[in-house]
């Protein structure tokens, strides 16, 4: 589960409470249309009107379990967004907590590669010719994370490819009217309509999902598809009326094509005039700064190396800590020794990589931003409930479809309803998902070399204290590169509500944290000793012992001249010895 929990919360509040209560209104009214058309199915089939009946069932079985998941789903997203102490997910795999089930956007490698190369590979370049043509007429959309550039890509293409074939459409019936054949008097024009009305269907039907990255795949079109479409704009209808007038009689057709294709365009204009403001509006806040702080030196100092891997990672990086969350190591500290002629002097190496726990920074949307995203969040909803209305009040005329053919050709419009409603309600639910972070990225490359020698003190004839240590001396060569991360993911309801890619925006300088860390290390240094001294305890214990051993001589001494003086060996007038 994404909830560990900790009583220093991290401040990520539920950023979907007014999507979840939208979208569980919505459900609401589509489980009542369908608890309706339930209702009805006893009243028609008592009037004889069975195939109504039957259809007011199973629609109605539908739109209830339709709305019923829609409901669940909306409440879901209103009640409490837990937040553990383990989010939001790690650029690359976090070797401190391996097990943890996070998708990853990175590698270690890729991340130093990144601070090394000042570059951000987040900024992939696109690959086909239609996404390089959205990127060339928005130029900044490159700047964006891989959601918003895939959808800016899948709004463009729907749009492009629905006014295409709308031209195409166009250039046929001109082709028709004034090429080798007539048109007039044909159904032609009518079927055409009807495959070019499928075809939008299937169209947008593909991208019901538009945050998937369409444009990468067969959806993409080129310049020989396009070609073709041509072509056969001028051709088909010539052919088709041949075979009209000489082959087969094409048989006509009830209903005009002509508002599905209006109703189509018309939704196509509204679903990708919406996304396109709101990444426009996100497009504003771009700054695709890519800054290192670095410090390269070459230190001289006696001490072991391998303190210095654990001074920087047991005090200095763990002081950086955010809320005493541990930090995200990427490369763990696992310096490498390598003796060389001998077992007093060799080389040592070590890398890490190190960041600190992410901090949620608000996002400050203008007004305007979020008024768009309201709006199209209700819109996307409302043609969701509208689609199943409009299919309730087909159900009697679809009873009655043997008698009426083109009655079958309505059902595009709840079709596209959906569709639509679908795409717009998805496409805004991106914009309340995003969450940005702030945090420390550390790489350290450590290596040098390193000699043994002994030092000894105290050994003069009257010192009483000796001492022999073993003094090593280090030469290290160290490289900081540090940065400030601007990072950024999109939630999800759930369990793993935030353990989604995790993208890095952008990489800012931090030289006031490289100059703090390089102070620390200094003081470190500072207070090492080289030669194992005596401190202020062991002063005081010896001159303890000092004392005594001064009152147990003088005692000594005394008891001494006494047994002298009983032997008759000595007066105590006697001068003393030597006098």
């Amino acid at each position: 589960m994404a909830f560990d929990y900790g009583s220093q919360t991290l401040g990520i509040r539920n950023p979907f409470r007014f999507e979840g209560a939208i979208t569980a209104v919505r459900g609401a009214l589509i489980a009542a249309l369908g608890i309706y058309g339930l209702l009805r199915v006893a009243g028609l089939v008592a009037q004889q009107r069975e195939v109504e009946g039957w259809l007011h069932a199973s629609f109605g079985i539908v739109l209830l379990i339709w709305g019923l998941t829609a409901l669940g789903a909306g409440l879901l997203k209103v009640f409490r967004f837990y937040v553990g102490r383990n989010v939001p997910a790690s650029l690359a795999l976090n070797q401190a907590e391996p097990d943890a089930r996070h998708r990853l956007a990175y590698n270690a490698d890729e991340l130093h590669a990144m601070l090394m190369g000042r570059k951000n590979t987040t900024f992939a370049e696109p690959q086909s010719l239609f996404a390089r043509l959205v990127h060339t007429l928005i130029p900044r959309l490159i700047f964006l994370p891989p959601t918003y550039r895939g959808l800016a890509e899948n709004i463009a293409f729907g749009l492009a490819m629905t006014t295409f074939m709308l031209l195409v459409f166009a250039l046929a019936w001109f082709a028709g009217a004034t090429g080798l054949a007539r048109i007039e008097g044909t159904p032609v024009m009518a079927w055409l309509g009807v495959l070019l009305a499928a075809y939008l269907v299937k169209l947008w039907f593909s991208m019901r999902n538009p945050l998937v990255h369409y444009s990468r795949t067969g959806l993409n079109i080129s310049l020989a598809r396009i070609g073709v479409i041509i072509a056969l704009a001028i051709l088909l209808p010539v052919a088709l009326v041949f075979v009209h007038n000489n082959v087969l009689h094409i048989p006509a057709l009830a209903v005009n094509p002509a508002p599905i294709l209006f109703t189509t365009l018309g939704l196509s204009l509204l679903a990708s005039g919406l996304g396109l403001y709101l990444l426009l509006h996100r497009l504003r806040g771009v700054a695709p700064v890519t800054e290192v702080s670095e410090h390269r030196d070459n230190w001289q100092r006696n001490l072991v190396p391998r303190e210095l891997f654990i001074r920087l990672e047991a005090h200095i990086l763990a002081n950086r800590r955010y809320q005493e969350i541990p930090n995200r190591v990427y490369r763990k500290f696992e310096p490498s020794m390598m003796e060389e002629g001998g077992r007093d002097k060799g080389a040592f190496a070590g890398t890490a990589l190190v960041e600190t726990q992410p901090i949620l920074q608000p996002i400050e949307w203008p007004a305007t931003f979020r008024t768009v995203r309201i709006v199209a969040t209700a819109i996307g909803q409302s043609l969701l409930v509208a689609s199943a209305v409009w299919l309730v009040l087909l159900i009697g005329d679809l009873a009655k479809a043997s008698a009426q053919p083109g009655v079958l050709l309505n059902l595009a419009y709840p079709v596209l309803l959906l569709l639509f409603g679908l795409i717009i309600s998805r496409m805004s639910n991106v914009f309340w998902a995003e969450l940005q972070f702030r945090s420390l990225l550390l790489d350290l490359s450590v290596e040098g070399t390193y000699t043994e020698s002994r030092l000894s003190t105290g050994q003069s004839i009257y010192d009483s204290t000796r001492s022999e240590n073993t003094v090593v001396r280090s030469t290290i060569t160290p490289w900081f590169l540090l940065s400030n991360l601007h990072t950024c993911t999109f939630a999800q309801s759930g369990s793993l509500n935030l353990e989604q890619e995790r993208y890095i925006l952008a990489l800012e300088k931090a030289d006031d944290t490289l100059q703090a860390v390089l102070g620390e290390l200094d003081e470190f240094f500072e207070s090492r000793e080289a030669i194992a001294g005596i401190n202020e305890v062991d002063l005081r214990s010896a001159s303890q012992i000092y004392q005594m051993n001064e009152q147990t001589r003088g005692t000594h001494n005394a008891v001494g001249i006494e047994q002298q003086e009983a032997a008759g060996l000595i007066r105590r007038d006697d001068p003393p010895a030597g006098q």
